[in-house]
């Protein structure tokens, strides 16, 4: 740490010439430097190449004009700051390492330089939380910059480093990379936050979550273009973390028939009275960027004509029109904003379920939520008759929703309270469960956890496939069995509609559609060339197990596994063809041939997207190709299917909870190899040695011996994971395949290729 005396040398030196030198320093940004005590809080500097189009933490720069900045830090820091320009990004990183001239330096931390950083959720990041998200990635920590002597302050803007429609969560720490987390507390190194309606802190008072958590109040309201700054003070202890907020408040106002809309967060409002076959305008949405030409509205409620022009579907009566704008989205629901329609007095009817949301469950995913933003209103479109229709695929992803009397919890639609016309995809739960007592303790209706929730029949709905639920509650009353009244069930109907869009075939026969998935189920020799045409998937660069199937290009791929009836499911979001013996509805068993893999820190098509954690199922977790009876095979390359130094997964005899393999018992693999090791009692691999970094190797495991001797050898792969891609077609035609085998048309990025058959560094 530098003597105070030293430094207010340094200040007073900086201060006499500051006017004539530093305003007017060229600063250097490409990482090759620091500066250490030579930075003047209010100072400007010039940067070279940037404009005002670019992003530097406020609490560090300030735009001035063309390439100037004003230095808004603490520059006599106990470290240095280190600069990088991101053209791409447009965005000025900052560094804080121990000395300013040894690119090898040190990162500055708490315990000897008095540094602070922050990570968090991909809900913020910098320069924006769509660009770079920080998702809890050791490393990607940013600084937090000091402005005072142990006074540090970070300032993020809703829209931009923050996402105003998600929770805030970030973290403080000591050190870059998780270098020691900065919790509540009385003492030293601990933090206490002023109450506040905007932020709190997990674990400050009892409070929920994850300890030393900065968290959004449930009860704050943030929107696009607000600012928030929390400042941590830690001279004292503890800490004090004091929050400030601004509201933005716009100048320019989308409209309705005319007048203001309100803003409320990120949404802009009106409630008027509305009547069915009505029109009603939206004006000047352009002020809060919405293309409302293409604005998505509920059918049942209304129809967007283009131009701003909306027709009226729903029963007359008063209604609230909300813009979200970043969903570009248009809600209608009874009643008021403050107090939106119930059931009981408004005869409003509302969906909350589980992968279901308008106008995209990926958009706004109701998730069991009770929220007014991600509840789903059903349009009333004329007497006791409610409409609502899902895209699969779209609005809904997944079968588990069930009907409210208003917006968040409270009134329930039970399962004696709807009844369900027979069809193929959806039926109403009834389940036997907890008893409900009368006021003399007296068992006498049993009501089970998800009654009433909508189930799938177990027919998969295909992607682009839509339903159209009608909901007739004339007559109804609702079952009330403490009162001793019994339910006059409304009626449910269910509508269904095909997607028309081609779908993908495999050896020319189209596969069977399952949520976002494809399937084809087929007997295959070890060495058949086989073709899939998919006109929504890039075929082409499609991942594949090479142990099962290697692309060949043109949608043709070589089978590599022993002869037998495998699934292959194409898996839209992620651009995969996961192959599997047995079929969907009974996967392989390991008396079948089937081996699996179920755990942490390995994962296809991507380690960090894709492991299945301790979850089962056959989509989700990893089969292992039998290659020759008797031997299993797979192959990973270090930093895209597994880690290069931490796992803990295990081998299955099927993809769930079952069979599993342990050491000493009739299903047992052992090893003896210097990469990874299996536990003697618990059968988990983990790491004995580590990878090297964008190299691959082979893990075989050998059951010639019986199940209870499997032995499992792992050596670094000479084919860079690549087997048998270069056929008669290939050869000196410059087939081009990344590490992992996928054939791709050009090298998209920096890393290793197969180019005709050799390693080629890009």
């Amino acid at each position: 740490m530098k003597k105070w005396f030293t430094r207010l040398g340094v200040a007073m030196a900086i201060f006499a010439c500051a006017a004539t030198v530093q305003a007017q320093e060229t600063l250097v940004i490409d990482g090759t430097r620091g500066y250490d005590g030579t930075l003047v809080k209010g100072q400007d500097y010039i940067l070279p190449g940037t404009d005002e189009t670019w992003y530097a933490m406020p609490d560090i720069f300030t735009h001035k004009s063309g390439e100037v900045w004003t230095f808004q830090a603490y520059g006599q820091a106990d470290y240095a700051y280190w600069f990088t320009a991101d053209p791409d990004k447009k965005y000025i990183s900052v560094e804080y390492r121990q000395v300013d001239n040894d690119p090898e330096s040190a990162f500055a931390n708490w315990d000897i330089n008095h540094a602070l950083y922050l990570n968090g959720s991909n809900n913020i990041g910098f320069p924006s939380y769509t660009t770079n998200p920080i998702n809890w990635v050791g490393g990607a920590d940013v600084v937090v910059p000091q402005v005072e002597p142990n006074v540090y302050r970070v300032t993020l803007y809703f829209g931009q480093q923050l996402n105003a429609d998600a929770q805030v969560n970030f973290k403080f720490f000591k050190g870059k990379n998780w270098g020691g987390d900065i919790l509540p507390g009385t003492g030293e190194g601990n933090i206490w936050m002023e109450e506040n309606p905007y932020l709190y802190v997990g674990g400050q008072d009892g409070a929920s979550g994850d300890n030393g958590n900065i968290y959004s109040q449930s009860t704050a309201s943030f929107g696009n273009g607000d600012k928030i700054t929390v400042t941590v003070d830690m001279n004292q202890a503890p800490g004090k973390v004091t929050v400030a907020y601004e509201e933005y408040v716009p100048t320019n106002f989308p409209t309705f028939n005319g007048a203001n809309m309100t803003k409320a967060g990120n949404n802009y409002y009106y409630e008027a009275s509305l009547t069915q076959g009505g029109e009603f305008t939206i004006g000047n949405a352009t002020a809060v960027d919405m293309d409302i030409n293409s604005a998505y509205v509920d059918e049942f409620a209304a129809t967007n004509q283009g131009n701003g022009k909306f027709k009226f579907n729903a029963i007359s009566g008063y209604y609230t029109v909300m813009l979200m704008p970043t969903m570009n989205y248009v809600k209608i629901f009874p009643g008021f904003y403050e107090s939106p329609g119930t059931f009981n007095n408004d005869k409003a009817l509302w969906i909350i379920g589980s992968d279901i949301g308008q106008p995209t469950s990926a958009q706004n995913n109701s998730n069991w939520s009770a929220s007014l933003q991600n509840s789903i209103p059903v349009a009333q479109v004329s007497d006791n008759i409610y409409k609502i229709a899902f895209t699969y695929g779209k609005e809904l992803t997944g079968v588990n929703f069930k009907f409210f009397g208003q917006y968040g919890w409270g009134t329930e639609f039970h399962g004696e309270d709807l009844l369900m016309e027979p069809n193929d995809y959806f039926y109403v739960n009834t389940p036997q469960g907890e008893w409900v007592y009368d006021e003399n303790g007296n068992e006498i209706y049993q009501r089970g956890g998800d009654d009433g929730n909508i189930f799938s029949t177990g027919t998969p709905l295909g992607k682009g496939d839509k339903v159209t639920l009608t909901i007739d509650l004339n007559g109804f009353v609702a079952g009330d069995p403490v009162n001793d009244i019994v339910a006059v069930p409304g009626k449910i109907t269910v509508e269904y509609q095909a997607s028309s869009a081609p779908k993908p075939t495999f050896n020319g026969v189209e596969m069977t559609p399952n949520g976002d998935n494809y399937v084809a189920e087929v007997e295959l020799n070890k060495g058949d060339v086989f073709t899939v045409t998919a006109p929504d998937f890039d075929i082409d660069n499609v991942y594949t197990d090479n142990q099962f199937a290697v692309g060949l290009g043109n949608g043709q791929f070589k089978f590599n596994a022993i002869s037998g009836k495998y699934t292959f499911v194409l898996m839209e979001g992620k651009n995969n063809l996961k192959i599997f013996p047995g079929t969907m509805s009974a996967p392989a068993t390991i008396n079948e041939g089937g081996l699996w893999i179920i755990g942490e820190g390995i994962g296809r098509p991507n380690v960090n997207t894709d492991a299945p954690g301790w979850n089962t199922g056959a989509l989700v977790d990893i089969p292992v190709a039998q290659i020759e009876p008797n031997i299993y095979c797979y192959k990973v390359t270090c930093g895209v299917e597994m880690w290069d130094n931490w796992c803990n997964y295990k081998f299955f005899g099927q993809p769930n909870w079952g069979v599993e393999f342990v050491p000493g018992t009739d299903y047992s693999i052992t090893t003896d190899n210097e990469y990874l090791k299996i536990g003697e009692t618990d059968g988990n691999v983990s790491f004995k040695g580590v990878f090297e970094w964008e190299k691959t190797y082979t893990v075989v495991i050998d059951f010639t011996n019986g199940l209870n001797a499997g032995v499992m050898t792992v050596e670094e792969s000479t084919d860079l994971g690549v087997k048998d891609v270069n056929t008669s077609a290939d050869k000196g035609n410059g087939a081009i395949y990344t590490i992992s085998g996928v054939r791709v048309n050009q090298p998209t990025q920096h890393g290793i290729y197969i180019i005709n058959g050799k390693k080629v560094v890009k």
